[in-house]
């Protein structure tokens, strides 16, 4: 073995077990041994030093080992399984499984996760395997039978009278999803949730923005949507009877409420669409649930409201000079939402433009 010296180094390096140790651990073994020698304990400090070098040994072989093809090629087996046999039994019973009943279709940022979250407490109201399973506006081309699998047992649901609850927001600005989604499911009841488009637009900035997705200012960022918008949506009806209309998929352009349901409502009657509006639903979650359980036609539960889910946090506020320029360029969309719908949402009797705090909570609204 090596002379330890008196300033802690080693003239050779250290090897026990033919293992030779690194850096750092010969000049943790010295510093004991300084340590314990200081105190009398000669003993005790090689005592010391073999345990810490037949440490050094099991980890040594710990990562070869984990570094040998024939362990890599297991745990990658072992991960694919694991992610493939869920899979494959839920498509050999999809046909037994059901179709979604209810559908929450958006908007993006506005409260999807808090209510689809706060929904499926309810004993009768069953989730698929996720949240948002996106199948008619990014997976159109997929079979029926993969999103029927993302669903519970029928028998399950049927025991129970329950029904089935999806939430994907990317249905709402893409008429054709929609579209798709009337052809599946002609009979399935469409929820809305809106939020101050001002407000909503700021957090998908922020949403992208933590995701390294955007990078500019966010002044720059609505005059360039505004700019691109400007000629090709106008905030007037008729924009969804065109068969190649573009999805609203910018942060500025998904605050077109008035379009996006102006397209939902040729492909659903009004009396199959739940409007909601997410000031309501964050002032007192629980009696927004009771609405829509209502709606649904399922038993009022109590849902405790001391949650919110997907909560996003900023380390900037929205400048209010971009924040009026906003709620000027939406005016002319909220007028037609309102005659749309026959009805006026919170923001739109807000007397001062809206001016975000530094901490907001954006998953309120959803992001995912």
């Amino acid at each position: 073995m090596p002379r330890i010296t008196a300033h802690g180094g080693c003239s050779k390096p250290v090897q026990r077990h033919g293992v030779e140790l690194g850096a750092a651990s010969k000049r943790d073994i010295a510093a004991a041994a300084r340590q314990l020698r200081l105190s009398g304990n000669a003993d005790d400090a090689g005592k010391q030093m073999t345990q810490h070098g037949q440490s050094e040994r099991w980890h040594f072989h710990l990562r070869k080992l984990q570094r040998h093809p024939a362990f890599l090629f297991t745990k990658d087996s072992l991960r694919v399984a694991r992610q493939l046999l869920p899979n494959v039994w839920r498509l050999a019973t999809c046909r037994q499984r059901e179709l979604p009943s209810a559908i929450i279709v958006g908007a993006q940022k506005a409260g999807t996760t808090q209510l689809y979250a706060s929904l499926i407490r309810h004993p009768c109201c069953f989730g698929g395997v996720r949240k948002e399973i996106d199948y008619f506006s990014k997976r159109a081309r997929w079979p029926l039978a993969w999103y029927q699998s993302r669903f519970p047992l029928a028998s399950g649901v049927a025991q129970v009278h329950g029904l089935c609850l999806e939430a994907s927001p990317s249905y709402l600005p893409s008429p054709n999803a929609l579209r798709r989604m009337r052809e599946i499911l002609p009979s399935a009841r469409i929820i809305v949730i809106l939020r101050d488009p001002v407000a909503r637009a700021f957090s998908h900035y922020q949403h992208d923005k933590s995701r390294r997705r955007e990078s500019r200012p966010f002044a720059d960022v609505v005059a360039r949507a505004i700019e691109e918008h400007q000629n090709s949506v106008a905030p007037e009806f008729g924009w969804a009877h065109h068969p190649n209309a573009k999805p609203l998929l910018d942060c500025v352009a998904r605050g077109y409420y008035a379009l996006q349901l102006e397209a939902l409502l040729q492909a659903y009657p009004r009396e199959q669409v739940l409007i909601l509006d997410s000031a309501d639903l964050f002032a007192d979650t629980n009696a927004v649930c009771q609405q829509v359980f209502r709606y649904l036609e399922l038993d009022p539960i109590e849902v405790p409201t001391e949650k919110v889910y997907n909560r996003g946090y900023y380390h900037e506020s929205i400048d209010p000079a971009t924040a009026q320029w906003l709620r000027e360029h939406y005016r002319p969309h909220d007028q037609l939402l309102t005659e749309l719908v026959g009805r006026q949402f919170r923001w739109m009797t807000q007397a001062q433009p809206t001016a975000l705090p530094r901490a907001e909570g954006s998953g309120r609204a959803d992001a995912a």
